[in-house]
């Protein structure tokens, strides 16, 4: 279904589990994109890296753009189903996922894909990692999601961004602000790409969770 990378803590016990993040790239990215940005907290998650499926240029994407105005509904909701089919399937292969701490991250159009997985199916997650992104109308116009109420999203955006202006991180914010509790917006000072402010900031927030509420375990436990 795709093709992807999967990084365990090394120094992990066989019983371990893990909170897991899920990383989903740009357009012409791949599977090797993300994970660098989150390579500080590999000893204390789960790092399933996920490639496109459509060749894009030297690249991959999960859906193939279009030149004017936003993909359809269909277009993105297809991309989003094969995601939720690939992570079901992941989770039954690795007993180090720990199901109650399942995270999303995705920039540009995997941040888009990844957007549609959390709203429609996101009961499942913990939390979300949304960068660089622009709200489907779909999502924005459909109904909401009651149990995202108490789920963690944070919304990164560049104030230079030439692609995705930051007026659409502030409506995206403002979106999920009206179905969770926990929304964390925040800028910084680049185009179309994560800054080492922005990398450090996500890292921040993925691990004030994990120190104040840790889930490495034992299974059974």
């Amino acid at each position: 279904m795709f093709a992807y990378d999967i990084y365990e803590p090394i120094d992990r016990k066989v019983e371990g589990k893990f909170p897991t993040i899920f990383t989903l790239h740009g357009i012409g990215a791949d599977e090797l994109d993300m994970p660098g940005t989150l390579e500080p907290v590999m000893d204390r998650f789960v790092i399933v890296s996920i490639r496109g499926s459509v060749q894009q240029g030297p690249g991959y994407s999960y859906y193939k753009p279009v030149l004017d105005g936003e993909p359809s509904e269909k277009t993105v909701s297809y991309a989003a189903n094969n995601v939720h089919e690939f992570i079901e399937m992941i989770l039954k292969q690795y007993s180090s996922i720990d199901r109650k701490k399942l995270y999303l991250f995705g920039f540009d159009q995997g941040g888009i894909v990844a957007m549609t997985e959390f709203v429609k199916n996101g009961g499942m997650y913990h939390g979300g990692v949304f960068l660089s992104v622009k709200l489907p109308t779909f999502l924005e116009n459909g109904p909401k999601n009651l149990l995202l109420k108490s789920k963690r999203i944070f919304i990164g955006h560049g104030t230079k961004d030439p692609l995705i202006p930051v007026t659409e991180g502030e409506r995206t914010a403002k979106y999920f602000e009206s179905l969770s509790d926990d929304v964390t917006f925040q800028t910084f000072d680049v185009m179309h790409n994560v800054s080492e402010e922005e990398s450090e900031t996500i890292l921040e927030w993925f691990l004030k969770e994990e120190v104040d509420n840790p889930t490495v375990k034992k299974e059974n436990s």
